[in-house]
């Protein structure tokens, strides 16, 4: 459980440590952070404080070696106060994806502010365990925010709808009534598979 990150004892060194691992972290515009800065904090799990003056809006996440067959690292993110409920997954690194740059200030909730402090947490799995596992790529109240935006917008696009049916006489629409839905499905999908990014290439 996530909750035990924040517990500050090296466990048995008889598994692969993070060094043997290679894994490295970078907040852009600041120094890497190597594998010997992280803490063992379990069999399979390590952690580093990053601290910045700034937001850290960002954490780019690589291996300079390949990784055991058939094993990936989960990264995942949390601010203070560090609880079990902080934590974000962000994605995993595998050794077909062995960079990987997290925008984590799409998934930092009203909570998590913009955190200047954060704890940056790897955990080696399974390859197929994570790859079943979604990543955050945005909170829940971006969605939220998105899907009242959408409830909107369709309220006030409805107004023009037709009344009674039949072909819509000239100013008037005509609207499936299931259209809201159908549009937020589709914004939420979008979310999930890249985050924001979309927008930006949505014209």
């Amino acid at each position: 459980r996530w909750s035990r990150l924040g517990v500050s004892v090296r466990v048995s060194t008889n598994h692969r440590d993070a060094t043997a691992m290679s894994f490295h972290c970078i907040v852009p515009g600041h120094p890497p952070v190597s594998a010997n800065a992280f803490k063992q904090v379990a069999s399979n799990r390590w952690i580093v404080t990053l601290e910045c003056q700034e937001a850290i809006n960002e954490v780019v996440a690589f291996v300079t070696e390949p990784l055991e067959p058939s094993t990936a690292l989960g990264c995942h993110i949390a601010s203070p106060p560090f609880e079990e409920s902080s934590w974000h997954y962000l994605g995993a690194i595998t050794a077909q994806a062995p960079s990987v740059v997290f925008k984590t200030r799409l998934v930092w909730t009203a909570r998590d502010a913009l955190p200047t402090c954060v704890q940056f947490g790897i955990e080696l799995q399974p390859t197929a365990q994570l790859a079943a596992r979604p990543a955050e790529m945005v909170s829940v109240e971006v969605l939220e925010a998105g899907r009242r935006i959408g409830k909107d917008l369709y309220e006030y696009v409805a107004s023009f709808a037709a009344p009674g049916g039949g072909v819509p006489p000239p100013g008037y629409i005509v609207l499936r009534g299931d259209v809201f839905e159908r549009w937020l499905a589709r914004f939420n999908d979008k979310c999930a598979r890249s985050g924001l990014d979309w927008l930006y290439n949505s014209g």
